[in-house]
Protein backbone atom coordinates (compact mmCIF):
# COMPACT_ATOMS: atom_id res chain seq x y z
CA UNK A 1 0.00 0.00 0.00
CA UNK A 2 2.95 2.23 0.72
CA UNK A 3 3.66 2.36 -2.97
CA UNK A 4 0.78 3.69 -3.91
CA UNK A 5 1.62 6.81 -1.98
CA UNK A 6 4.70 7.44 -3.47
CA UNK A 7 5.12 10.54 -6.00
CA UNK A 8 7.25 11.53 -8.14
CA UNK A 9 9.68 14.64 -6.57
CA UNK A 10 9.14 16.18 -9.72
CA UNK A 11 6.32 16.12 -12.45
CA UNK A 12 8.39 15.96 -16.31
CA UNK A 13 6.94 17.28 -19.91
CA UNK A 14 6.14 13.66 -20.32
CA UNK A 15 3.61 13.23 -17.54
CA UNK A 16 1.98 16.25 -18.99
CA UNK A 17 1.95 15.07 -22.31
CA UNK A 18 0.44 11.69 -21.72
CA UNK A 19 -2.21 13.45 -19.18
CA UNK A 20 -3.21 15.64 -22.24
CA UNK A 21 -2.85 12.68 -24.67
CA UNK A 22 -0.80 14.84 -26.98
CA UNK A 23 3.22 14.56 -27.60
CA UNK A 24 5.84 15.81 -25.92
CA UNK A 25 7.22 18.42 -28.23
CA UNK A 26 3.21 19.62 -28.15
CA UNK A 27 3.32 20.62 -24.47
CA UNK A 28 6.43 22.20 -25.13
CA UNK A 29 5.59 24.50 -27.64
CA UNK A 30 2.97 25.27 -25.48
CA UNK A 31 4.77 25.86 -22.28
CA UNK A 32 7.26 27.95 -24.05
CA UNK A 33 4.82 29.85 -26.15
CA UNK A 34 6.43 28.56 -29.46
CA UNK A 35 5.22 26.54 -32.85
CA UNK A 36 1.61 26.89 -34.29
CA UNK A 37 -0.69 25.19 -31.84
CA UNK A 38 -4.74 25.49 -32.04
CA UNK A 39 -5.99 26.86 -28.75
CA UNK A 40 -7.66 23.88 -27.96
CA UNK A 41 -4.83 21.73 -27.24
CA UNK A 42 -3.01 24.71 -25.33
CA UNK A 43 -5.98 24.98 -23.21
CA UNK A 44 -5.95 21.18 -22.59
CA UNK A 45 -2.50 21.11 -22.00
CA UNK A 46 -2.14 23.96 -19.90
CA UNK A 47 -4.72 22.22 -17.56
CA UNK A 48 -3.23 19.32 -17.36
CA UNK A 49 -0.36 20.92 -16.69
CA UNK A 50 -1.53 22.98 -13.82
CA UNK A 51 -3.54 19.90 -11.99
CA UNK A 52 -0.47 17.84 -11.92
CA UNK A 53 1.89 20.84 -10.89
CA UNK A 54 4.33 21.20 -13.49
CA UNK A 55 6.53 23.38 -13.18
CA UNK A 56 8.82 25.02 -15.76
CA UNK A 57 13.19 23.93 -14.84
CA UNK A 58 14.43 27.27 -15.69
CA UNK A 59 18.15 26.37 -15.42
CA UNK A 60 17.55 23.41 -17.89
CA UNK A 61 16.06 25.84 -20.37
CA UNK A 62 18.33 28.23 -19.82
CA UNK A 63 20.90 25.79 -20.66
CA UNK A 64 18.92 24.39 -23.56
CA UNK A 65 18.06 27.58 -25.51
CA UNK A 66 20.90 29.55 -24.53
CA UNK A 67 19.02 32.15 -22.58
CA UNK A 68 19.01 32.66 -18.92
CA UNK A 69 15.07 33.99 -19.31
CA UNK A 70 16.16 37.11 -16.90
CA UNK A 71 15.74 40.89 -18.08
CA UNK A 72 17.83 43.57 -16.37
CA UNK A 73 15.61 46.84 -16.04
CA UNK A 74 18.09 49.97 -15.05
CA UNK A 75 16.30 53.09 -13.41
CA UNK A 76 17.41 56.71 -11.96
CA UNK A 77 15.31 56.43 -8.79
CA UNK A 78 12.59 54.19 -7.58
CA UNK A 79 11.55 56.66 -5.02
CA UNK A 80 10.25 58.79 -7.53
CA UNK A 81 6.40 57.31 -8.30
CA UNK A 82 7.20 57.40 -11.92
CA UNK A 83 9.66 54.82 -11.87
CA UNK A 84 8.23 52.53 -9.51
CA UNK A 85 4.83 52.59 -11.63
CA UNK A 86 7.37 51.54 -14.40
CA UNK A 87 9.46 48.97 -12.70
CA UNK A 88 5.67 47.55 -11.83
CA UNK A 89 4.86 47.81 -15.79
CA UNK A 90 8.04 45.73 -16.69
CA UNK A 91 7.60 43.19 -13.91
CA UNK A 92 3.84 42.05 -14.37
CA UNK A 93 4.66 41.81 -18.39
CA UNK A 94 7.91 39.91 -18.38
CA UNK A 95 6.31 37.48 -15.66
CA UNK A 96 3.42 37.33 -18.03
CA UNK A 97 5.91 36.10 -20.76
CA UNK A 98 7.94 33.92 -18.67
CA UNK A 99 10.75 36.31 -17.78
CA UNK A 100 12.10 37.38 -14.62
CA UNK A 101 13.36 40.79 -13.65
CA UNK A 102 16.51 41.98 -12.04
CA UNK A 103 16.61 45.03 -10.79
CA UNK A 104 18.91 47.97 -10.31
CA UNK A 105 18.13 51.09 -8.40
CA UNK A 106 21.59 53.54 -9.89
CA UNK A 107 19.97 56.51 -7.30
CA UNK A 108 20.98 59.14 -10.20
CA UNK A 109 24.53 58.38 -10.31
CA UNK A 110 25.98 57.78 -13.74
CA UNK A 111 29.01 55.68 -12.36
CA UNK A 112 26.24 53.47 -10.72
CA UNK A 113 24.85 52.90 -13.91
CA UNK A 114 27.95 52.26 -15.86
CA UNK A 115 28.67 49.53 -13.41
CA UNK A 116 24.77 48.50 -13.39
CA UNK A 117 25.18 47.55 -17.10
CA UNK A 118 28.33 45.84 -17.09
CA UNK A 119 27.25 43.79 -14.34
CA UNK A 120 24.23 42.72 -15.61
CA UNK A 121 25.87 42.08 -19.03
CA UNK A 122 28.28 40.04 -16.75
CA UNK A 123 25.65 38.39 -14.98
CA UNK A 124 24.53 36.64 -18.30
CA UNK A 125 20.66 38.52 -18.61
CA UNK A 126 19.29 38.20 -21.59
CA UNK A 127 18.95 41.91 -22.31
CA UNK A 128 18.36 45.17 -20.49
CA UNK A 129 15.72 47.78 -20.31
CA UNK A 130 17.47 51.15 -19.27
CA UNK A 131 15.63 54.45 -18.31
CA UNK A 132 19.23 56.39 -18.37
CA UNK A 133 19.60 59.31 -16.19
CA UNK A 134 19.72 61.46 -18.58
CA UNK A 135 21.23 61.84 -22.65
CA UNK A 136 24.90 61.48 -22.04
CA UNK A 137 25.76 58.20 -24.30
CA UNK A 138 25.80 54.99 -22.64
CA UNK A 139 29.01 53.24 -22.86
CA UNK A 140 28.10 50.32 -22.00
CA UNK A 141 24.75 49.89 -23.56
CA UNK A 142 26.05 47.79 -27.04
CA UNK A 143 23.62 45.74 -29.27
CA UNK A 144 26.10 43.51 -30.33
CA UNK A 145 26.42 42.10 -26.85
CA UNK A 146 23.12 41.74 -25.86
CA UNK A 147 19.85 43.77 -26.83
CA UNK A 148 19.24 46.80 -24.90
CA UNK A 149 15.73 49.12 -24.91
CA UNK A 150 15.84 52.57 -24.01
CA UNK A 151 13.14 54.93 -22.22
CA UNK A 152 12.89 58.14 -22.85
CA UNK A 153 16.58 58.67 -24.07
CA UNK A 154 16.94 58.64 -27.77
CA UNK A 155 20.08 56.36 -27.98
CA UNK A 156 21.48 56.36 -31.52
CA UNK A 157 21.24 52.32 -32.76
CA UNK A 158 19.28 51.50 -29.35
CA UNK A 159 15.67 50.36 -29.36
CA UNK A 160 13.73 53.65 -27.88
CA UNK A 161 10.46 53.60 -26.48
CA UNK A 162 8.93 57.39 -25.66
CA UNK A 163 6.16 59.66 -25.10
CA UNK A 164 5.27 62.60 -27.17
CA UNK A 165 6.82 64.75 -24.74
CA UNK A 166 6.40 67.94 -27.07
CA UNK A 167 2.83 67.60 -27.65
CA UNK A 168 2.52 67.52 -23.82
CA UNK A 169 3.93 70.65 -23.97
CA UNK A 170 1.40 72.58 -26.33
CA UNK A 171 -1.21 71.09 -24.49
CA UNK A 172 -0.85 73.05 -21.10
CA UNK A 173 0.25 76.25 -23.25
CA UNK A 174 -3.30 76.21 -25.17
CA UNK A 175 -5.30 74.80 -22.25
CA UNK A 176 -3.54 77.87 -19.73
CA UNK A 177 -4.01 80.58 -22.90
CA UNK A 178 -7.61 79.57 -23.32
CA UNK A 179 -8.41 80.54 -19.39
CA UNK A 180 -7.00 83.37 -19.89
CA UNK A 181 -3.66 83.67 -19.02
CA UNK A 182 -0.81 85.34 -20.39
CA UNK A 183 2.24 85.99 -17.95
CA UNK A 184 3.72 82.66 -17.28
CA UNK A 185 6.71 81.56 -15.05
CA UNK A 186 8.82 78.01 -15.84
CA UNK A 187 10.46 75.69 -13.44
CA UNK A 188 11.29 73.27 -16.53
CA UNK A 189 13.34 70.22 -15.66
CA UNK A 190 16.96 69.77 -16.73
CA UNK A 191 18.01 70.79 -19.82
CA UNK A 192 20.84 67.80 -20.23
CA UNK A 193 17.25 65.57 -20.99
CA UNK A 194 15.90 65.75 -24.62
CA UNK A 195 12.43 64.85 -22.41
CA UNK A 196 12.45 67.76 -20.62
CA UNK A 197 13.73 70.18 -23.33
CA UNK A 198 10.88 68.83 -25.34
CA UNK A 199 8.44 69.44 -23.11
CA UNK A 200 9.44 73.67 -22.87
CA UNK A 201 9.67 73.81 -26.21
CA UNK A 202 6.53 72.55 -26.49
CA UNK A 203 4.88 75.06 -24.06
CA UNK A 204 6.42 77.55 -25.55
CA UNK A 205 6.09 76.91 -29.09
CA UNK A 206 2.34 76.81 -27.72
CA UNK A 207 2.42 80.62 -26.34
CA UNK A 208 0.72 83.24 -28.95
CA UNK A 209 2.61 86.31 -29.70
CA UNK A 210 0.05 88.36 -26.86
CA UNK A 211 1.84 86.02 -24.03
CA UNK A 212 5.12 86.61 -21.89
CA UNK A 213 7.57 84.16 -20.26
CA UNK A 214 8.38 86.73 -17.33
CA UNK A 215 10.84 84.35 -15.89
CA UNK A 216 12.70 80.71 -16.53
CA UNK A 217 14.50 78.80 -14.12
CA UNK A 218 15.74 75.24 -14.81
CA UNK A 219 15.18 72.79 -11.89
CA UNK A 220 15.62 68.82 -11.17
CA UNK A 221 12.91 66.52 -11.04
CA UNK A 222 12.78 66.89 -7.45
CA UNK A 223 10.40 67.70 -4.87
CA UNK A 224 13.51 69.94 -3.13
CA UNK A 225 13.02 73.73 -4.20
CA UNK A 226 16.02 75.33 -5.13
CA UNK A 227 16.86 78.66 -3.32
CA UNK A 228 16.82 80.47 -6.63
CA UNK A 229 12.78 78.93 -7.42
CA UNK A 230 11.71 79.69 -4.43
CA UNK A 231 12.94 83.15 -4.93
CA UNK A 232 10.77 83.17 -8.05
CA UNK A 233 7.69 82.02 -6.95
CA UNK A 234 7.68 84.21 -3.78
CA UNK A 235 7.47 87.40 -6.53
CA UNK A 236 3.79 85.91 -7.12
CA UNK A 237 4.03 88.39 -10.31
CA UNK A 238 2.78 85.78 -13.18
CA UNK A 239 -0.58 84.26 -13.28
CA UNK A 240 0.49 80.69 -14.49
CA UNK A 241 3.30 78.54 -13.94
CA UNK A 242 4.42 75.97 -16.21
CA UNK A 243 6.67 72.86 -14.07
CA UNK A 244 8.99 70.52 -16.02
CA UNK A 245 7.13 67.26 -13.95
CA UNK A 246 4.63 66.76 -11.44
CA UNK A 247 7.43 66.57 -8.34
CA UNK A 248 8.43 70.17 -8.96
CA UNK A 249 4.29 71.30 -9.21
CA UNK A 250 3.65 69.35 -5.87
CA UNK A 251 6.74 71.49 -3.93
CA UNK A 252 5.78 74.70 -5.39
CA UNK A 253 2.22 74.76 -4.87
CA UNK A 254 3.39 73.70 -1.11
CA UNK A 255 5.89 76.81 -1.16
CA UNK A 256 2.93 78.89 -2.89
CA UNK A 257 0.40 77.36 -0.25
CA UNK A 258 2.75 78.29 2.93
CA UNK A 259 3.77 82.13 1.45
CA UNK A 260 -0.24 82.34 1.20
CA UNK A 261 -0.36 82.75 -2.68
CA UNK A 262 -3.79 80.20 -3.03
CA UNK A 263 -3.60 78.21 -6.01
CA UNK A 264 -5.61 78.87 -8.59
CA UNK A 265 -6.94 81.65 -7.33
CA UNK A 266 -4.04 83.73 -7.37
CA UNK A 267 -1.91 81.54 -9.96
CA UNK A 268 -2.25 78.58 -11.73
CA UNK A 269 -0.12 75.66 -11.72
CA UNK A 270 0.39 72.54 -14.02
CA UNK A 271 2.66 69.24 -13.86
CA UNK A 272 3.74 66.45 -16.34
CA UNK A 273 3.22 62.91 -15.57
CA UNK A 274 0.42 62.13 -14.07
CA UNK A 275 1.80 60.34 -11.09
CA UNK A 276 -0.56 58.83 -8.69
CA UNK A 277 0.24 61.68 -5.80
CA UNK A 278 -1.15 64.43 -8.59
CA UNK A 279 -5.01 63.50 -8.23
CA UNK A 280 -4.44 62.45 -4.37
CA UNK A 281 -2.81 66.63 -3.39
CA UNK A 282 -5.21 69.46 -2.72
CA UNK A 283 -5.63 71.29 -5.02
CA UNK A 284 -5.79 68.01 -7.20
CA UNK A 285 -2.89 68.88 -10.21
CA UNK A 286 -3.55 69.63 -13.44
CA UNK A 287 -0.76 67.74 -15.46
CA UNK A 288 0.17 65.73 -18.90
CA UNK A 289 -0.97 62.23 -18.23
CA UNK A 290 2.31 59.73 -19.50
CA UNK A 291 1.35 56.42 -20.41
CA UNK A 292 4.18 54.95 -18.15
CA UNK A 293 2.58 51.28 -17.36
CA UNK A 294 2.36 50.92 -21.77
CA UNK A 295 5.97 52.04 -22.26
CA UNK A 296 6.63 49.64 -19.48
CA UNK A 297 4.84 46.84 -21.57
CA UNK A 298 6.29 47.96 -25.14
CA UNK A 299 9.58 48.00 -23.46
CA UNK A 300 9.20 44.07 -22.79
CA UNK A 301 7.84 43.43 -26.23
CA UNK A 302 10.60 45.20 -28.30
CA UNK A 303 13.35 43.25 -25.87
CA UNK A 304 11.72 39.92 -26.87
CA UNK A 305 10.81 40.62 -30.23
CA UNK A 306 14.40 41.53 -30.37
CA UNK A 307 15.53 37.95 -28.88
CA UNK A 308 13.35 35.82 -30.77
CA UNK A 309 14.22 37.31 -34.37
CA UNK A 310 16.94 36.57 -36.78
CA UNK A 311 19.93 38.48 -37.85
CA UNK A 312 18.38 39.36 -41.24
CA UNK A 313 15.35 40.76 -39.53
CA UNK A 314 16.45 43.03 -37.14
CA UNK A 315 15.76 47.02 -37.54
CA UNK A 316 16.07 49.43 -34.82
CA UNK A 317 12.74 50.16 -33.36
CA UNK A 318 11.46 53.45 -32.27
CA UNK A 319 7.83 53.90 -30.78
CA UNK A 320 6.28 57.00 -29.40
CA UNK A 321 3.58 57.39 -27.46
CA UNK A 322 0.66 59.56 -27.17
CA UNK A 323 -0.02 61.61 -24.06
CA UNK A 324 -3.02 63.37 -22.73
CA UNK A 325 -4.11 66.75 -20.92
CA UNK A 326 -5.72 65.83 -17.31
CA UNK A 327 -7.26 69.05 -16.26
CA UNK A 328 -7.77 69.34 -12.40
CA UNK A 329 -8.31 72.02 -9.84
CA UNK A 330 -5.10 73.27 -9.77
CA UNK A 331 -5.81 75.57 -12.77
CA UNK A 332 -8.69 78.19 -13.00
CA UNK A 333 -9.69 81.69 -15.64
CA UNK A 334 -7.73 84.20 -14.48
Amino acid sequence: MAGLHRRKSRVTLHDVAHDAGVSIATVSYVLNKRGSVSEEVRKKVRRSAKNLGYQQNRAARAMKMGRSSIIGLVIPNIENPFFATLAQSVLLESQRRNYQVFLVDTEGSHESEEKAMQGLVAQGVDGIIVFPIDDSALKSAKSDQLPVVVLDRDTPNLDLVQAEYYAGGRKLAEHLQALGHKRFGMLEGPQVVTSARDRSRGFLDGLSKTSKIVWQQEHPFSMELSKSAEALLKKNNVSAIFCGNDLIALAAIAYLKNNDIRVPQDVSVTGFDDIQFARMMSPTLTTVHMPVAKMGVEAVNVLIRRLEETEAERTRSRIVLDVELIVRESTAPI
